[in-house]
Formats: C-alpha cells, structure tokens, sequence
C-alpha cells in the first residue's frame, strides 16, 4: 500500500521512514541488533513484517504532494493515506494542500500533523472532509502511534475500496436484473400478443375474438355479431397468386377496421374470413352498419401492381335485451346468415332469421305431430281388468266408443232387425 508524506522538513521524512522501515533493512542498526540478540542471527527466517507492504511517496511541498496524488490517480495505483504537514514555507500550506488532494481523490485517507493550532480542525474538515476520512497526530508523535495509525487506515481503505467495488458489482447486477426483467416481460408481452393476434394482419384472431364475444354476452349491453366473407378471393388467390391474397386480406382488414362502429371488434378468424364485434340498439341499426361495411368493401385495390374489385358478404345477428347468449351459438347463427348472404350473390348483406337453421326447422315440424299424438292419447279410455268377483265384465266383452258393451264372437248371436218367420 502506498503512503504520502508531505512535510517541508527533510528531518521528518526521516523519522517516517525509520517509522515504517521493516526489522532487518538496515535503516534502523538499533532494532535490527535488538531483533538479533532476540531472535538469533538468521533475522530473515522471521515471519514477514506487515509493514514491509508500504511504500512511502515524499513530497517536500504542499503543491508536490497534489501532483503525486494526481500521478497516482492517473497511473490507477492510488495512495491510501497521506501525512501532511500544516506549515510549509514558502509554499501552500496543509489547509490548501489536504483541499486540493481531497479534489483529486475522495477516497484517500488524511492524517494532519502538526505542533501548532493554525486551524482549527473545523475548518480544515470544512474544506478537505468527510470527518471519516480526516484524522490528526500532534508533533511530536510516537513511532507506535504512526504505525498504528497508518495500519488502521490503510485496511479500511482496502476495505472501502472493496464495498465499493461490491456495491457497483451489486448495482451492475441489479441493472441487469431488471433489464433481464423488462426483457422477460416485453417476451411474456409479446408471447401473449402472439398467441391473440393474427400474424398477417396484427388483427384479434378466432381465440381473442371468442374471448371478447364470451365478455360481451356476460354483460346486459346489446350488441352485434357479424360474420363476414371476401367476394371473389379464390380466383384471386388463384390468378395472382398467394402474396396477392395476403395483400388483399391485409388491405381488406384496413376498410374493416375503419369501417366498423366505434369501440368494435375486427378479428380475421381464418383464411378471408372475418369477425365483427360492435355495440348496437337493435337490428335494424346493425343492419345498416353492415350496409356500410359491405359498401365500403366494395372498392377497387392495388395488389401487387394489380388492380382488384374487392368485395365482402356479411351475415349478421343482433342480440335482444334479456335473452339467453351463447357466444358459440351467436357465431353458429351468424355463420348460417353468410351461408344464406353468399347464396343469394356477392356484396349481401343477410340478417339471421329462424328459417336459416334446420335445427330450429325441424324443432317446428316436429311441434305439431307432437301435439296430435298428446292429444290422441289422451281421448283414449284404460280398459277394465276383471277382478274375477261375481257381476264383472267377462274378459271377452269391450266397450265401443261410446261406452256400450259389444260381444265378442263367443258369445250369443245378436237378435236380428227382422222377425221370424212363424211356422204354420
């Protein structure tokens, strides 16, 4: 680690240096022949003194310590601490030159040291703090006291410099962390999108459009449910090929979606069909909304240099307040509407009527044949079982219908209508 003394006096570089100077250099005869008479001879096989780690930096002058600081700083071979004397004439003094260090380097640590009260060491933190990095020794000092001191600050520079460096990984991590995050989500995001939306026409698609219609029916709004069907895309799917249809589609998904009723629904539910959903008061309003629609469709487009007469059939069916809806059974009606619209020509408008659905046809056909068997059965008397006590029916007589006992052919004859002959 490396130590900056900036002292004016030659005399007290020297000190420093026996300060810090390891057992056994020879800089100190007196306590290397003390480590020898205690330890023996062979001083180098002692463990390593800590403070051989310090290597001293000696400015004789306020302004030459602030370019040693500098050079550090940019070498990136920082010092940790830093002894400076208060007075030094004829230069800056310590006030000035603990100041202009703490510009250069936030992080290293100050230790003033002096005999005088020039500053009052307010006023010296006013200017070269933070108070935790600001620290004093009274001249003269003791070599304990320095070796102390520049051990203590020495570690909790390396141990500042190793939370920052921590607290930026951290801060790295985090960044990352939430830009993986953003990331994770713009993909859920998009996945989602995907999975809603038709991949040519950015339109709703049939599962998105079934999940609006399910919300839709859940409410008491009354709305409409439009199936519509392109005029003539086979033969241009045909002629010009497969780009041109995507192109028409797309095209033809631009008029729906600014044709239909504001707040409505446009989803391509497969191949050149569409779904329209929209708020209405009734069905004559739907109606003519898919009037418009259909009109609007009916328009010529530039496909792939090509010029195209475009066209839609629409079935439609309109919900009424209070009744029972099925999403599946609103997009069944509505698709028989199309099939009625698409059989009648092109550009047709049809709105859903009982007729279109043989389910209901024959629920109605049926109604009446049902009713005259209930009714046949029901004028239909049980027969009367014979308990076998004396006075019952005999098992082989009935009733006609009105009640009347008839004979069976086992019984008597019937008289007959004319009277017999008297024998003479």
């Amino acid at each position: 680690m490396r130590i900056l003394i900036v002292d004016d006096e030659p005399a007290m570089h020297d000190s420093y240096r026996r300060s810090f100077a390891p057992v056994g250099d020879g800089i100190n005869p007196a306590l290397d022949a003390m480590a020898a008479e205690l330890f023996g001879a062979n001083v180098a096989a002692l463990p390593a003194d800590p403070l051989q780690s310090f290597a001293l930096v000696h400015a004789l002058q306020g302004m030459e310590g602030v370019a040693a600081v500098a050079a550090a700083q940019r070498d990136d071979d920082p010092i940790a601490v830093a002894f400076i004397d208060v007075r030094m004439p004829p230069g800056i003094d310590g006030r000035e030159t603990a100041a202009r260090i703490r510009a250069i380097d936030p992080e290293i640590h100050l230790v003033i040291v002096t005999g005088y009260s020039d500053f009052a060491p307010i006023e010296i933190a006013r200017v070269a703090g933070p108070a935790d990095k600001l620290f004093y020794i009274a001249k003269p000092f003791e070599v304990a006291e320095v070796q102390q001191m520049a051990t203590a600050l020495v570690h909790r520079w390396e141990n500042d410099r190793e939370l920052t460096a921590a607290r930026l990984t951290l801060a790295e991590q985090v960044v990352q962390l939430q830009e993986q995050g953003h990331e994770l989500a713009a993909n859920e995001s998009r996945a989602m999108h995907l999975a809603s939306h038709d991949s040519l026409t950015e339109a709703p698609n049939r599962l998105a459009f079934r999940r609006a219609l399910a919300e839709r029916a859940r409410s008491n709004v009354q709305f409409a449910v439009a199936m519509v069907d392109l005029d003539r895309f086979k033969l241009v799917n045909d002629t010009l090929g497969h780009l041109a249809g995507d192109e028409l589609i797309r095209a033809m998904c631009g008029v729906l979606q600014r044709s239909v009723p504001e707040g409505g629904m446009v989803a391509r539910l497969g191949g050149d069909e569409f779904g329209l959903l929209f708020d209405t008061p009734g069905q004559d309003a739907a109606a003519a909304d898919c009037e418009r629609i259909a009109k609007a469709c009916a328009t010529t487009f530039k496909v792939l240099g090509h010029s195209v007469h475009g066209g839609a059939s629409i079935g439609l069916i309109a919900t009424e307040p209070g009744e029972t809806r099925d999403p599946v059974d609103l997009m069944r009606r509505a698709d028989l509407a199309l099939n009625d619209a698409k059989r009648d020509g092109r550009g047709i408008v049809r709105v859903f009527d009982d007729g279109m659905d043989e389910t209901i046809r024959l629920a109605a056909r049926s109604r009446p044949a049902s009713r005259a068997r209930s009714r046949a059965t029901s004028s239909v008397s049980p027969i009367s079982r014979s308990s076998g006590a004396s006075g019952s029916r005999s098992s082989g007589s009935r009733r006609c219908c009105g009640g009347t006992p008839m004979r069976t052919a086992r019984s008597a004859p019937m008289c007959s209508s004319r009277s017999p002959r008297n024998p003479t």
